[in-house]
């Protein structure tokens, strides 16, 4: 189950910033593509873990967890959404 929410979390995170650049224009300054990298390796890191992936290494297992996961790829977006 909780890979099954990853996995949805990092699409819908993945297609929202397919879209919302593009209705935003040339309006990103340089603070929201600082927090854009960020973002970008915790949406990774979801479909990663969502994909069923288990790490052999503790810190990477510590990474991939969904209590650590998605708290940050739901943080980044809200972030980066109000940088602009």
């Amino acid at each position: 189950m909780a890979r099954a929410v990853s996995l949805l979390l990092a699409s819908a995170l993945s297609l929202g910033l397919l879209f919302l650049p593009a209705m935003r224009g040339g309006e990103m300054t340089a603070a929201a593509h600082g927090w854009l990298s960020p973002l970008m390796l915790s949406i990774c890191a979801g479909f990663v873990h969502g994909v069923g992936y288990r790490p052999v290494r503790p810190w990477a297992r510590a990474l991939l967890h969904p209590l650590l996961l998605w708290p940050a790829m739901a943080g980044l977006a809200v972030i980066w959404a109000r940088s602009f």
